[in-house]
């Protein structure tokens, strides 16, 4: 959690320039945090001289772009205002005392925040779940895997109506023209590059993960990795999923 930022008896030490020049005028601990709202989130309070468009620390002040600093505000109730570094300008020349850091405000820009923040079973294509969940669930992580590539191979199989499996019958179902199973999501060229590339991806699927079995690709007991190739299970049913939406 941040560290409060306010007035405070026992200041963070000051250096050359917060105990020279600006001490006459003033100075305020207030907190800068980096990287706010990540998990390498970090906070720590430092004395600065705080003006309305910048403010002025020690030339050893570890403050940067981006960084947002929480500032002494006597008219709000949790008694800090929060301040966006737009600009930060090192002058390291000159007498000790003044050798300082200037940072410019600016308005903080939005925070960026993932629509999926994590990938998670219930967000797997049915089939994908239905083959696997109880699977997954008990923590047979290799089987639920194996089961989830073979629901593809099954639900590919009934679509084309061919007696084949594996790569065999991917590349039979995913032509490059479309003209069986069509994954492709857009037209001309794009389109063409779709099919290309998804025959490829679904002809891989079947060699590298369906062929060889799921216990031979992770170490036992990962639930991450098996969580991944479900995923990847999940993206290739999606696919069915539009070419089944494009037949006549």
């Amino acid at each position: 959690m941040p560290l409060p930022s306010s007035r405070s008896q026992h200041p963070p030490a000051r250096g050359a320039f917060t105990s020279g020049p600006f001490a006459a005028m003033g100075t305020d601990t207030v907190t800068v945090i980096r990287n706010e709202g990540t998990d390498d989130q970090e906070s720590f309070a430092v004395e600065g001289h705080i003006q309305s468009k910048a403010g002025f620390f020690d030339v050893d002040t570890p403050i940067f772009e981006g960084d947002v600093i929480l500032v002494p505000d006597p008219r709000r109730s949790e008694g800090t205002e929060r301040r966006f570094a737009a600009e930060v300008k090192l002058n390291n020349f000159g007498p000790a005392e003044m050798r300082h850091v200037k940072v410019v405000w600016g308005a903080s820009p939005a925070p960026r925040v993932a629509p999926v923040r994590r990938l998670t079973f219930e967000s797997l294509h049915p089939a994908v779940q239905r083959a696997a969940g109880d699977l997954f669930a008990d923590g047979h992580y290799e089987t639920a895997v194996s089961e989830a590539f073979k629901s593809v191979e099954v639900r590919v199989r009934k679509a084309v109506a061919v007696d084949k499996s594996g790569a065999a019958l991917m590349g039979d179902a995913f032509r490059s023209d479309g003209s069986v199973l069509d994954v492709a999501s857009h037209e001309g060229r794009s389109g063409e590059d779709e099919r290309e590339g998804f025959l490829h991806i679904f002809r891989g699927a079947m060699i590298g993960i369906r062929n060889p079995g799921a216990h031979e690709l992770f170490k036992p007991g990962d639930p991450q990795q098996a969580l991944e190739y479900l995923g990847f299970a999940s993206l290739l049913h999606r696919r069915v999923d539009v070419a089944e939406a494009r037949k006549p």
